[in-house]
C-alpha cells in the first residue's frame, strides 16, 4: 500500500520521500531542510543529484517513503 502525499511538509525533515509532479515521480531523497512555512523543502544531494529546492507552489507534491522499506533499501 502507498503511503499517502503529505501536506504538512514540516513533518518530512529527515525522512526519505519521493517528490512527484502532475503525477510523475521527479526524484527519491532525503529531505534535508523544510521552509519555515513549510511551503518549500530541500533534498539533500547524492552523487551527481544536487542539493535541490522543490516548492509546493510549482506544483511539486512530497510523498513519503515508508520506513520498512527505507531500511530494506527498496
Amino acid at each position: 500500500m502507498e503511503t499517502p502525499c503529505s501536506e504538512d511538509w514540516n513533518l518530512l525533515a529527515g525522512r526519505h520521500v519521493q517528490i512527484r509532479k502532475d503525477g510523475h515521480l521527479i526524484r527519491t531523497g532525503r529531505v534535508d531542510t523544510v521552509t519555515r512555512a513549510a511551503n518549500a523543502l530541500w533534498l539533500e544531494g547524492h552523487g551527481a543529484q544536487l542539493r535541490t529546492l522543490f516548492e509546493k507552489a510549482e506544483g511539486y507534491t512530497a510523498w513519503p517513503v515508508p520506513e520498512e522499506q527505507e531500511r530494506s533499501g527498496r
